[in-house]
């Protein structure tokens, strides 16, 4: 709403797709108030009660949700359409990058060190890509994990590259009790254009390993 994003609607049956906008939002009464339809022909249909899905884009997201049907209302002194607020929607965020599988067995190190703070945590490598990784480290560290936190002198091990600065940012934690192990999503932040490329080089060798273990897989 804050951004004037255009909603795409497109009713039950029907293939034509009409535009329209949220202009007003009450989460306490579950309701959402969208402007008229355009072309005009969709207030008719609106009008008649026909059930409708909302499409809408917004920094790269799709996010869809259905409707059961509109009623007409005065927002302002201007028609609008009150619809309930969904209970689900669908949201899809492509990645912006490559992100490459790491072998378990390959224990790559990843070293995060906060020294104002004195932390420093050992963790290893699930995946990598151009612009962040996956790493998981051994017991329940979601309570000394937070998002949003930032680990300035940290440190990847690529094997052939040696050490590769780098500042992270925590972006996700989460325990897999079944495995005892706590794993984190961390954002790359400010890196030097070398660590850029090395990392760069790194996802391309995983990459192409791929292939070669998908050339090699008879089934």
């Amino acid at each position: 709403m804050q951004a004037r994003d255009t909603l795409t609607v497109t009713f039950t049956d029907r293939s034509q797709k009409f535009q329209s906008f949220i202009v007003n939002l009450d989460s306490d009464k579950g309701a959402i108030w969208i402007d008229e339809l355009i072309p005009r022909e969709g207030d008719r249909y609106a009008n008649q009660g026909e059930s409708f899905r909302i499409d809408a884009w917004h920094e790269g997201i799709h996010m869809r949700w259905n409707c059961p049907g509109a009623s007409q209302v005065m927002l302002d002194d201007a028609p609008a359409y009150a619809i309930p607020l969904p209970a689900e929607l669908i949201y899809h965020q492509k990645r912006g990058a490559f992100r490459a599988s790491v072998r378990r067995t390959a224990d790559i190190a990843v070293e995060m060190v906060h020294p104002e703070r004195d932390r420093r945590f050992t963790c290893y490598l699930m995946d990598l890509s151009a612009t962040g990784c996956k790493v998981r480290l051994e017991g329940d560290q979601s309570k000394s994990l937070k998002p949003g936190e930032e680990y300035p002198n940290s440190v990847l091990h690529l094997p052939d590259m040696g050490r590769v600065e780098v500042n992270v940012e925590v972006r996700h934690v989460v325990f897999r009790e079944d495995a005892n192990e706590t794993h984190l999503g961390l954002m790359f932040k400010l890196q030097s254009a070398q660590a850029q490329r090395s990392i760069d080089r790194f996802v391309n060798q995983l990459q192409r390993e791929a292939r070669r273990l998908e050339k090699e897989d008879l089934f």
